[in-house]
Protein backbone atom coordinates (compact mmCIF):
# COMPACT_ATOMS: atom_id res chain seq x y z
CA UNK A 1 0.00 0.00 0.00
CA UNK A 2 1.35 3.47 -1.28
CA UNK A 3 2.01 5.80 1.91
CA UNK A 4 -0.31 9.12 1.50
CA UNK A 5 1.91 12.15 0.69
CA UNK A 6 1.67 14.79 2.82
CA UNK A 7 1.45 17.63 -0.11
CA UNK A 8 -0.21 16.70 -3.44
CA UNK A 9 -1.94 18.78 -6.29
CA UNK A 10 -1.63 16.27 -8.39
CA UNK A 11 -4.74 14.96 -8.50
CA UNK A 12 -7.06 18.50 -7.69
CA UNK A 13 -10.16 18.69 -9.85
CA UNK A 14 -10.90 22.58 -10.99
CA UNK A 15 -14.90 22.66 -10.43
CA UNK A 16 -15.55 25.96 -11.12
CA UNK A 17 -13.65 29.13 -12.57
CA UNK A 18 -14.45 32.93 -13.42
CA UNK A 19 -12.16 35.30 -14.93
CA UNK A 20 -12.48 38.99 -14.21
CA UNK A 21 -9.86 41.75 -14.87
CA UNK A 22 -8.00 43.98 -12.22
CA UNK A 23 -6.50 47.04 -12.95
CA UNK A 24 -4.12 49.67 -11.23
CA UNK A 25 -6.41 51.62 -9.04
CA UNK A 26 -3.96 54.43 -8.61
CA UNK A 27 -3.44 54.85 -12.64
CA UNK A 28 -6.74 54.88 -13.40
CA UNK A 29 -7.33 51.50 -14.86
CA UNK A 30 -10.54 49.44 -14.86
CA UNK A 31 -12.05 46.75 -13.34
CA UNK A 32 -14.19 44.22 -15.07
CA UNK A 33 -16.11 41.70 -13.47
CA UNK A 34 -17.28 39.15 -15.32
CA UNK A 35 -21.13 38.13 -15.29
CA UNK A 36 -20.28 34.28 -15.61
CA UNK A 37 -18.65 31.40 -15.10
CA UNK A 38 -16.33 29.70 -17.59
CA UNK A 39 -16.55 26.33 -18.17
CA UNK A 40 -13.88 23.82 -19.33
CA UNK A 41 -14.18 20.12 -20.75
CA UNK A 42 -12.76 17.97 -18.30
CA UNK A 43 -9.18 16.40 -19.02
CA UNK A 44 -9.58 18.24 -22.36
CA UNK A 45 -5.46 19.65 -23.44
CA UNK A 46 -7.20 23.45 -22.29
CA UNK A 47 -8.21 21.95 -19.18
CA UNK A 48 -4.78 20.35 -18.46
CA UNK A 49 -3.02 23.48 -19.56
CA UNK A 50 -4.81 25.79 -17.42
CA UNK A 51 -4.55 23.29 -14.50
CA UNK A 52 -0.04 23.09 -15.02
CA UNK A 53 -0.61 27.16 -15.44
CA UNK A 54 -2.35 27.31 -11.69
CA UNK A 55 -0.81 24.62 -9.95
CA UNK A 56 2.40 23.68 -10.92
CA UNK A 57 4.44 27.30 -8.62
CA UNK A 58 2.72 25.32 -5.45
CA UNK A 59 5.71 23.38 -3.59
CA UNK A 60 5.47 22.24 -0.10
CA UNK A 61 6.85 25.22 2.25
CA UNK A 62 5.75 28.22 4.15
CA UNK A 63 1.52 28.40 5.27
CA UNK A 64 -0.53 31.21 6.56
CA UNK A 65 -3.48 31.85 7.87
CA UNK A 66 -5.71 35.09 7.42
CA UNK A 67 -4.43 37.68 10.10
CA UNK A 68 -6.34 40.26 12.38
CA UNK A 69 -6.64 43.47 10.18
CA UNK A 70 -4.76 46.36 12.28
CA UNK A 71 -7.05 47.91 14.73
CA UNK A 72 -9.40 45.62 14.51
CA UNK A 73 -10.44 43.24 16.56
CA UNK A 74 -11.70 40.28 15.15
CA UNK A 75 -10.75 37.72 12.27
CA UNK A 76 -13.80 38.50 10.66
CA UNK A 77 -12.81 42.27 9.92
CA UNK A 78 -10.90 40.17 7.13
CA UNK A 79 -12.85 40.37 4.27
CA UNK A 80 -11.01 37.93 2.53
CA UNK A 81 -11.45 35.29 5.23
CA UNK A 82 -15.30 36.38 4.88
CA UNK A 83 -15.39 35.60 1.30
CA UNK A 84 -13.19 32.80 1.41
CA UNK A 85 -15.37 31.22 4.44
CA UNK A 86 -19.39 31.72 2.26
CA UNK A 87 -17.80 30.28 -0.53
CA UNK A 88 -17.08 27.29 1.22
CA UNK A 89 -20.42 27.10 2.97
CA UNK A 90 -22.24 27.13 -0.40
CA UNK A 91 -20.06 26.98 -3.26
CA UNK A 92 -22.25 26.82 -5.86
CA UNK A 93 -24.39 29.69 -4.42
CA UNK A 94 -21.97 31.70 -3.41
CA UNK A 95 -18.88 31.53 -5.71
CA UNK A 96 -19.50 34.29 -8.02
CA UNK A 97 -20.62 36.75 -6.07
CA UNK A 98 -18.09 36.26 -3.58
CA UNK A 99 -15.20 36.17 -6.26
CA UNK A 100 -16.60 39.39 -7.60
CA UNK A 101 -16.39 40.74 -3.90
CA UNK A 102 -12.13 39.43 -3.67
CA UNK A 103 -11.94 41.21 -7.20
CA UNK A 104 -13.13 44.73 -5.66
CA UNK A 105 -10.80 44.13 -2.33
CA UNK A 106 -7.71 43.03 -5.05
CA UNK A 107 -8.85 46.68 -7.08
CA UNK A 108 -8.72 48.43 -4.19
CA UNK A 109 -5.12 46.74 -2.90
CA UNK A 110 -3.56 47.60 -6.45
CA UNK A 111 -2.69 51.50 -5.66
CA UNK A 112 1.39 51.33 -5.73
CA UNK A 113 2.48 52.52 -9.48
CA UNK A 114 4.52 49.29 -10.13
CA UNK A 115 1.76 46.82 -9.62
CA UNK A 116 0.56 45.53 -12.63
CA UNK A 117 -3.20 45.22 -13.67
CA UNK A 118 -4.17 41.70 -15.23
CA UNK A 119 -6.45 39.04 -15.33
CA UNK A 120 -7.53 37.95 -12.30
CA UNK A 121 -8.80 34.31 -12.25
CA UNK A 122 -10.68 32.76 -8.88
CA UNK A 123 -10.96 28.60 -9.06
CA UNK A 124 -12.89 26.38 -6.65
CA UNK A 125 -10.68 23.06 -6.32
CA UNK A 126 -11.42 19.24 -5.11
CA UNK A 127 -9.63 16.96 -4.00
CA UNK A 128 -5.95 18.86 -2.84
CA UNK A 129 -3.89 16.65 -0.90
CA UNK A 130 -2.38 18.84 2.64
CA UNK A 131 -0.93 17.40 5.60
CA UNK A 132 -1.83 14.47 4.31
CA UNK A 133 -6.31 15.61 4.50
CA UNK A 134 -7.99 15.76 1.29
CA UNK A 135 -9.59 19.26 1.04
CA UNK A 136 -11.14 21.84 -1.29
CA UNK A 137 -9.53 24.81 -2.15
CA UNK A 138 -10.39 28.02 -3.58
CA UNK A 139 -7.72 29.54 -6.00
CA UNK A 140 -6.49 33.13 -6.64
CA UNK A 141 -4.34 33.37 -9.66
CA UNK A 142 -3.21 36.94 -11.28
CA UNK A 143 -1.76 37.29 -14.60
CA UNK A 144 0.23 40.19 -15.28
CA UNK A 145 2.46 39.87 -18.14
CA UNK A 146 1.78 39.20 -21.82
CA UNK A 147 3.66 37.60 -24.41
CA UNK A 148 3.60 37.87 -27.97
CA UNK A 149 3.07 35.47 -30.40
CA UNK A 150 2.77 34.15 -33.99
CA UNK A 151 0.07 32.36 -35.35
CA UNK A 152 -0.74 30.44 -38.34
CA UNK A 153 -4.11 30.14 -40.01
CA UNK A 154 -5.40 28.03 -42.63
CA UNK A 155 -4.11 28.11 -45.82
CA UNK A 156 -5.63 30.91 -48.28
CA UNK A 157 -6.87 30.54 -51.46
CA UNK A 158 -3.37 32.34 -53.63
CA UNK A 159 -1.86 28.88 -51.71
CA UNK A 160 -0.01 31.06 -48.68
CA UNK A 161 -0.68 30.56 -44.91
CA UNK A 162 -1.96 33.52 -42.90
CA UNK A 163 0.26 35.22 -40.24
CA UNK A 164 -1.12 36.99 -37.10
CA UNK A 165 0.57 38.20 -34.08
CA UNK A 166 -1.18 38.10 -31.12
CA UNK A 167 -0.91 39.05 -27.13
CA UNK A 168 -1.53 36.91 -24.31
CA UNK A 169 -0.89 35.05 -21.17
CA UNK A 170 2.23 32.63 -20.94
CA UNK A 171 1.52 29.51 -19.38
CA UNK A 172 4.99 28.95 -18.56
CA UNK A 173 4.66 31.32 -15.29
CA UNK A 174 2.19 32.03 -12.68
CA UNK A 175 2.84 35.96 -11.95
CA UNK A 176 0.63 35.84 -8.36
CA UNK A 177 -0.94 32.65 -6.95
CA UNK A 178 -2.41 31.82 -3.49
CA UNK A 179 -4.40 28.47 -2.45
CA UNK A 180 -7.02 29.00 0.34
CA UNK A 181 -7.29 25.42 1.82
CA UNK A 182 -10.52 24.53 3.67
CA UNK A 183 -9.00 23.30 7.17
CA UNK A 184 -8.32 25.16 10.31
CA UNK A 185 -10.97 27.59 9.45
CA UNK A 186 -11.04 28.80 13.26
CA UNK A 187 -7.15 30.22 12.78
CA UNK A 188 -8.15 31.55 9.41
CA UNK A 189 -7.97 28.77 6.92
CA UNK A 190 -4.44 26.98 5.82
CA UNK A 191 -3.23 29.41 2.72
CA UNK A 192 -0.39 28.73 0.83
CA UNK A 193 1.56 31.24 -1.44
CA UNK A 194 3.08 31.02 -5.08
CA UNK A 195 6.83 30.17 -4.50
CA UNK A 196 8.44 33.78 -4.91
CA UNK A 197 12.12 34.36 -3.58
CA UNK A 198 11.70 38.21 -4.21
CA UNK A 199 10.45 40.50 -1.48
CA UNK A 200 9.19 43.41 -3.99
CA UNK A 201 6.44 46.07 -3.43
CA UNK A 202 4.43 43.52 -5.84
CA UNK A 203 5.09 40.44 -4.15
CA UNK A 204 4.25 41.79 -0.63
CA UNK A 205 0.99 44.25 -1.48
CA UNK A 206 -0.15 40.08 -2.32
CA UNK A 207 0.27 38.73 0.97
CA UNK A 208 -0.25 42.12 3.35
CA UNK A 209 -2.10 44.18 1.95
CA UNK A 210 -4.86 42.42 -0.65
CA UNK A 211 -4.56 38.57 1.68
CA UNK A 212 -3.48 39.82 5.00
CA UNK A 213 -1.64 37.06 5.81
CA UNK A 214 0.79 35.90 9.52
CA UNK A 215 2.53 33.13 8.89
CA UNK A 216 1.01 29.38 10.31
CA UNK A 217 3.40 28.43 13.33
CA UNK A 218 4.03 25.20 12.13
CA UNK A 219 7.83 22.64 12.15
CA UNK A 220 8.23 25.00 9.05
CA UNK A 221 7.73 28.23 10.44
CA UNK A 222 9.82 27.01 13.70
CA UNK A 223 12.73 25.46 11.60
CA UNK A 224 13.29 28.76 9.18
CA UNK A 225 13.04 30.69 12.14
CA UNK A 226 16.21 29.06 13.84
CA UNK A 227 18.17 28.90 10.21
CA UNK A 228 17.35 32.70 9.62
CA UNK A 229 18.61 32.72 13.65
CA UNK A 230 22.02 31.06 12.90
CA UNK A 231 22.46 33.03 9.80
CA UNK A 232 21.72 36.45 11.56
CA UNK A 233 24.23 35.46 14.36
CA UNK A 234 26.77 34.70 12.14
CA UNK A 235 26.69 38.24 10.03
CA UNK A 236 26.00 40.31 12.54
CA UNK A 237 27.99 38.76 15.91
CA UNK A 238 29.76 35.84 14.90
CA UNK A 239 31.91 38.03 12.06
CA UNK A 240 35.51 40.26 11.22
CA UNK A 241 34.50 42.92 13.89
CA UNK A 242 34.49 40.67 16.52
CA UNK A 243 37.87 38.61 15.24
CA UNK A 244 36.31 36.01 14.02
CA UNK A 245 37.48 35.26 10.57
CA UNK A 246 35.78 34.27 7.42
CA UNK A 247 37.13 30.36 7.58
CA UNK A 248 35.27 30.18 11.12
CA UNK A 249 32.22 31.58 9.95
CA UNK A 250 31.74 29.73 7.18
CA UNK A 251 32.46 26.72 9.39
CA UNK A 252 29.72 27.51 12.08
CA UNK A 253 27.30 28.02 9.05
CA UNK A 254 28.05 24.59 7.49
CA UNK A 255 27.69 22.41 11.17
CA UNK A 256 24.28 24.53 11.84
CA UNK A 257 23.12 22.74 8.62
CA UNK A 258 24.56 19.88 9.31
CA UNK A 259 23.02 19.72 12.27
CA UNK A 260 19.37 20.70 11.04
CA UNK A 261 20.02 17.75 7.86
CA UNK A 262 20.75 15.08 10.59
CA UNK A 263 18.24 15.79 13.09
CA UNK A 264 14.86 14.96 13.12
CA UNK A 265 14.44 16.91 16.26
CA UNK A 266 14.99 19.92 17.18
CA UNK A 267 16.75 20.67 21.01
CA UNK A 268 18.57 24.08 21.78
CA UNK A 269 20.98 23.06 24.18
CA UNK A 270 22.05 19.96 22.21
CA UNK A 271 22.94 22.53 18.67
CA UNK A 272 24.23 25.09 21.24
CA UNK A 273 26.81 22.27 22.78
CA UNK A 274 27.49 20.73 19.41
CA UNK A 275 27.57 23.12 17.03
CA UNK A 276 28.46 26.84 18.62
CA UNK A 277 30.36 24.91 21.22
CA UNK A 278 32.70 27.79 22.93
CA UNK A 279 31.01 28.96 26.04
CA UNK A 280 31.38 32.66 24.77
CA UNK A 281 30.25 31.72 21.91
CA UNK A 282 27.07 30.31 22.84
CA UNK A 283 26.30 33.28 25.36
CA UNK A 284 26.71 35.86 22.64
CA UNK A 285 24.24 33.50 20.31
CA UNK A 286 21.66 33.29 23.38
CA UNK A 287 22.24 37.45 23.44
CA UNK A 288 21.54 37.74 20.38
CA UNK A 289 18.41 35.16 20.13
CA UNK A 290 16.55 37.42 22.66
CA UNK A 291 17.35 40.92 20.43
CA UNK A 292 16.51 38.89 16.92
CA UNK A 293 12.97 37.77 18.64
CA UNK A 294 12.25 40.76 19.95
CA UNK A 295 13.12 42.66 16.93
CA UNK A 296 10.96 40.46 14.52
CA UNK A 297 8.24 39.88 17.13
CA UNK A 298 8.49 36.07 16.80
CA UNK A 299 8.56 33.11 18.98
CA UNK A 300 11.68 30.96 19.33
CA UNK A 301 11.12 27.14 20.33
CA UNK A 302 13.32 25.50 22.05
CA UNK A 303 12.33 21.87 20.36
CA UNK A 304 10.23 21.41 17.65
CA UNK A 305 10.02 18.81 14.50
CA UNK A 306 12.77 19.58 12.18
CA UNK A 307 11.18 20.47 8.75
CA UNK A 308 13.35 19.20 6.05
CA UNK A 309 11.39 20.99 3.71
CA UNK A 310 12.52 24.61 5.44
CA UNK A 311 16.18 23.12 5.42
CA UNK A 312 16.52 22.94 2.07
CA UNK A 313 15.03 25.91 0.94
CA UNK A 314 17.79 27.53 2.97
CA UNK A 315 20.50 25.60 1.92
CA UNK A 316 21.16 28.07 -0.74
CA UNK A 317 21.35 31.18 1.78
CA UNK A 318 23.72 29.43 3.86
CA UNK A 319 26.79 30.59 1.56
CA UNK A 320 30.02 28.05 1.81
CA UNK A 321 32.27 30.16 -0.78
CA UNK A 322 35.20 32.79 -0.02
CA UNK A 323 34.98 35.08 -2.83
CA UNK A 324 38.85 36.77 -3.42
CA UNK A 325 38.76 39.63 -6.03
CA UNK A 326 37.05 38.25 -9.09
CA UNK A 327 38.01 34.93 -9.73
CA UNK A 328 39.17 33.01 -6.77
CA UNK A 329 36.58 31.20 -5.35
CA UNK A 330 37.02 29.03 -1.86
CA UNK A 331 34.50 26.44 -0.97
CA UNK A 332 34.40 25.40 2.52
CA UNK A 333 33.03 22.16 3.98
CA UNK A 334 34.60 21.72 7.07
CA UNK A 335 38.11 21.31 8.62
CA UNK A 336 38.01 25.32 8.64
CA UNK A 337 40.92 24.91 11.20
CA UNK A 338 43.36 23.75 7.59
CA UNK A 339 43.08 27.17 6.92
CA UNK A 340 44.67 29.94 8.02
CA UNK A 341 44.74 33.66 6.99
CA UNK A 342 47.55 35.99 6.78
CA UNK A 343 49.47 39.36 5.29
CA UNK A 344 52.30 39.51 3.06
CA UNK A 345 54.00 42.76 3.52
CA UNK A 346 56.91 42.34 0.97
CA UNK A 347 53.86 41.75 -1.55
CA UNK A 348 51.21 43.89 0.09
CA UNK A 349 48.31 41.14 -0.22
CA UNK A 350 46.15 38.79 2.07
CA UNK A 351 46.72 35.44 1.56
CA UNK A 352 45.05 32.06 2.80
CA UNK A 353 47.37 29.20 3.39
CA UNK A 354 45.55 25.54 3.44
CA UNK A 355 47.25 22.27 5.03
CA UNK A 356 46.17 19.09 3.61
CA UNK A 357 47.45 15.72 4.26
CA UNK A 358 46.29 14.40 0.83
CA UNK A 359 45.25 15.22 -2.91
CA UNK A 360 42.47 13.64 -4.43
Amino acid sequence: MSKIKSFDLSNAKLTQLVIHKVGNKTQEEPIELADFEIELENFSPLYKSVMDYFLRSFKPGPMYHFDTPEEKESLRDNEMFEAAEAIFSNPFEQFMTQSREMSKLLYQASTHPRIKGGEFFVAMLKDCVVDGDLVDAIGLFKAEHKEMFLKVGEKTDIGSFELEQNEGVSVKKLDKGCLIFQTEEDKGFKVMLKDSPTKSVEALYWKESYLQLRPREDNFYHTKNYLDLCKGFVEEVFNEEHAVEKPAQIDLLNRSMKFFNDKEDFNVVDFENNVIEESEAIEAFQEYKVDFQEKREIPLFEEFKVSKEAVRKSKKEFKSIIKLDKKINITISGNEQNIEKGYDTERNQHYYMIYFNEEE
